[in-house]
């Protein structure tokens, strides 16, 4: 038998097709590299064949913790569907409850006031989480660990605009306003108007009222250069820890009166996806207790001010710590 008879390469085609095979399949197998290469949260976290959809909100911070997600998910074998950047609290909040996506980073204060319409004022952040946590779950909904870092809503101020008028607490703000001062100015954006934990409630429990023309509405990330302008407005609505209020030298008024809630974040999960895949809840354990006000701040300028993508910082961070490869 000679190599190019046909017996022979018959048998040649068959031995390649049966590796071609064999190549695929184990490239289809367990042992295909993930999206992102395992740390030590995949130590403990096996979510091999499961698919997670992922959402966030619009801002900076919540484009992060959105990516945070994803990247450990995929480091423990997930596939993910990302839905990060959905506009606006209530849609994003309506994707989890009618299973448009699997899970997001929420705050107690805006779960407690906007979704779960309570009045109380419950200023201590482990009840209100406890609180909530308890309420929540009627909806479907479970929170897991929340993290130590309070993204509450704030006025800001520049540091120089703060010192000339001599304004330190928002009650500061109000007299202001009541005095007819022009400087009594103030930048929001469309969603606070609406807010059960927004612009009426902070009028309402501070009793003032901005004259005709004192009020601006602009996007969320537009707000935080005005303020450090002065133009159009003096104040502006910003979260405590945004990146920019730092590098743009932005003070925030105190809360005097206690109006605005803690606003903690944890990822909420919808129950019946955690009962599918219990170990989601390590994701919470390992990662919250990282994300301090210094790191948030910290990670959140690296975006905002650094013009690094959401992606890049969450996966760094990620890695610095060890829970990603």
């Amino acid at each position: 038998m000679t190599w190019g008879s046909e017996p022979m390469r018959r048998r040649l085609l068959t031995a390649a097709v049966a590796l071609l095979t064999a190549t695929l399949l184990a490239g289809c197998g367990g042992d295909a590299p993930r999206a992102t290469p395992p740390g030590s949260f995949a130590r403990d976290v096996d979510l091999t064949g499961q698919t997670f959809t992922v959402g966030s909100k619009e801002f900076d911070e919540q484009l992060l913790l959105c990516r945070m997600t994803i990247a450990l998910l995929q480091s423990a074998g997930a596939t993910v569907v990302e839905r990060c950047d959905t506009k606006g609290s209530e849609n994003v909040r309506s994707a989890l409850t009618t299973g448009a996506i699997d899970m997001y980073w929420e705050y107690t204060g805006t779960a407690w006031r906007t979704y779960l319409r309570q009045e109380a004022q419950l200023t201590d952040p482990r009840d209100l989480f406890e609180a909530v946590q308890v309420a929540d779950a009627a909806n479907g909904v479970s929170w897991l660990r929340q993290a130590p870092f309070d993204n509450t809503y704030a006025v800001g101020v520049s540091a120089a605009a703060a010192q000339r008028l001599g304004v330190r607490s928002i009650s500061d703000l109000a007299r202001l306003a009541r005095s007819g001062s022009p400087d009594a100015t103030l930048c929001i954006d469309q969603e606070f108007t609406g807010r059960e934990d927004g612009l009426v409630g902070l009028l309402r429990t501070y009793d003032f009222q901005f004259p005709d023309g004192a009020l601006d509405t602009l996007e969320i990330n537009g707000i935080y250069a005005a303020v450090a302008a002065g133009r159009p407005c003096v104040f502006g609505e910003v979260f405590a820890t945004d990146g920019r209020l730092n590098a743009l030298r932005i003070n925030t008024l105190a809360d005097d009166r206690d109006y605005f809630l803690p606003y903690q974040a944890a990822l909420t999960v919808r129950t019946d996806v955690l009962t599918r895949a219990p170990r989601l809840a390590l994701l919470g354990e390992r990662l919250s207790p990282m994300l301090t006000d210094q790191v948030m701040r910290e990670l959140n300028a690296r975006v905002s001010v650094g013009r690094r993508s959401p992606d890049d910082v969450a996966r760094t961070f990620l890695r610095e710590q060890g829970l990603i490869g």
